[in-house]
């Protein structure tokens, strides 16, 4: 009896460990290296999934999933090195920027590289997006995007991974995904696959955090400045405005259940501010550089409130040329109108339906974004212009400019056809609901669905505007909200006689 406890008690203890031990070969076993850094560069290394495999082609992303120009993470990764158990090395031939061949796959046990700094500091005069990239300064804070740290192997994809961090043990890993504290220098954290992972920034850093509670939702709000150590709690005061008035804009509820705001703020001796904002489907990333702290408010209603807007899409509605994203040669989607063009409309049309900004901050806000219009090509069709946005970064701008023109003009017609019933902030809790988590639209469907939730006179709206090339109507469909567009001087005021129509229309329109 005796002898049979303890065959039970053996089998209790040592069964677990055996699942751990198995599984873990099933994953991409990786550790990164913020604690022993040199040449400014970190150290990365992991073990492959057990696998038969001859050779495996490695990728490191050439752009991500809200970028549209060529990243070319690759850059950064040197040394790139592969070993067998005995620490024997084994062959690997890089085959371009983003992509390394590696020789007998099935005997490698470690591959190790060296990552550099994706952007030295936000000091330096470049126009270029940083948030996609990630930033090391030793023993202060780290920005991490997992696409320039971590790849996989073309031949497994779908495969979880567990990261290791070694780390200052005063640092704090502000994420949306869950890090457990192996030991005081260690962090562990888990993904389900490639794509969350990437999905999912951190910021690692002495903590200065604060956690809302927006009805459902939890919102960590972390920040980062050299100097400034206690200043999240009152960016979590903006923040909280912002979501309570988005919350209502999207019909009471937030559409997810977490979410983190990553800010780094960097001090300059600019006039003005420098926003830069990449989307994720649970956080953000904001990087912001001015000469004084008092622009960061402005600079959160705009950035921070379009990259949250990114929530509705295209991380909940977008193609199937997102949902099956290929890293290293992506095809475009041609609804860059929707993703970024709608999302923008909507970071204008909310505070003023909410009451937060004034008429005139509004008519503001429109007459700057005829303007920025102006800058570009406004006689090319904008879907083919989406699936040429690598190609076409001269005019990639534009759909924050007219893009969220459009919006305005198809939020009026809606309403318009719908007697006020009905705007963009339906057609996109529709969408949503048809295209929600897991599911996708093909690229060539979307005008025509969009027209059976809605207006046959829509289609037409798609078919003129935005796969076709003619002028946007701004006079003629400002006019029916009551408003003058005097596109001589550019300027956009309110009509001092409008009828009864144009006031129930601008009413349901702006709330105003």
């Amino acid at each position: 009896m005796n002898n049979n406890l303890i065959k039970l008690l053996f089998v209790l203890v040592i069964f677990p460990n055996t699942i751990i031990a198995q599984s873990s070969k099933k994953n991409y076993e990786y550790t990164v290296d913020l604690l022993h850094m040199s040449n400014d560069e970190v150290t990365v290394s992991f073990t492959p999934p057990r696998n038969n495999l001859r050779q495996g082609k490695f990728i490191i992303p050439k752009l991500v999933p809200g970028f549209y120009q060529a990243m070319n993470f690759g850059q950064y990764i040197s040394n790139f090195r592969a070993t067998d158990k005995n620490g024997k090395k084994i062959l690997t031939e890089r085959l371009d920027k983003n992509s390394w061949l590696v020789h007998d796959l099935k005997h490698v046990d470690k591959i190790s590289y060296q990552v550099a700094d994706g952007w030295d500091s936000l000091e330096k005069d470049t126009h270029e997006a940083r948030s996609a990239g990630s930033m090391f300064i030793k023993d202060s804070v780290f920005v991490l995007n997992y696409n320039s740290l971590v790849g996989y192997f073309e031949e497994m994809k779908e495969v979880p991974y567990r990261i290791h961090i070694k780390k200052n043990k005063d640092f704090y890993a502000s994420s949306a995904l869950d890090y457990k504290k192996k030991n005081e220098n260690t962090d562990i954290v888990r993904a389900k696959d490639y794509r969350q992972l990437v999905d999912s920034p951190v910021l690692y850093c002495i903590p200065d955090t604060t956690w809302l509670k927006i009805g459902h939702t939890e919102v960590l709000v972390s920040f980062y400045n050299k100097k400034e150590r206690h200043y999240s709690k009152k960016i979590a005061d903006e923040i909280e405005t912002i979501l309570k008035n988005q919350q209502a804009y999207l019909g009471g509820k937030l559409p997810v259940d977490n979410y983190a705001f990553l800010i780094y703020y960097e001090s300059s001796n600019e006039r003005g501010y420098l926003g830069d904002g990449l989307e994720h489907s649970k956080s953000t990333v904001c990087l912001y550089r001015s000469g004084s702290m008092d622009f960061l408010s402005d600079a959160l209603h705009r950035v921070a409130s379009h990259e949250f807007f990114h929530i509705i899409t295209p991380l909940n509605i977008h193609s199937g040329e997102i949902q099956h994203y290929d890293f290293l040669n992506p095809a475009l989607s041609k609804h860059l109108w929707l993703y970024e063009g709608m999302t923008e409309y909507a970071t204008i049309h909310m505070p003023i339906q909410q009451k937060m900004i004034s008429l005139d901050d509004f008519e503001r806000n429109v007459e700057e974004k005829i303007k920025g219009m102006k800058e570009f090509d406004n006689k090319l069709s904008f879907t083919e212009l989406s699936k040429n946005a690598m190609e076409r970064q001269d005019q990639y701008m534009n759909f924050y400019q007219k893009g969220a023109l459009l919006g305005l003009c198809l939020d009026i017609r809606l309403r318009e056809l719908s007697g006020g019933k009905t705007g963009t902030q339906d057609l996109m809790l529709k969408l949503m609901q048809k295209y929600g988590e897991g599911k996708y639209f093909n690229d060539d469907d979307l005008f025509d669905e969009i027209t059976k939730m809605t207006f046959p006179e829509i289609r037409t709206f798609f078919r003129d505007l935005i796969e076709g090339t003619q002028p946007i109507p701004l006079k003629e469909y400002l006019a029916k909200a009551g408003f003058i567009y005097d596109e001589a001087t550019e300027k956009v005021y309110l009509s001092p006689n409008p009828d009864s129509k144009q006031l129930t229309l601008r009413k349901a329109w702006i709330n105003q």
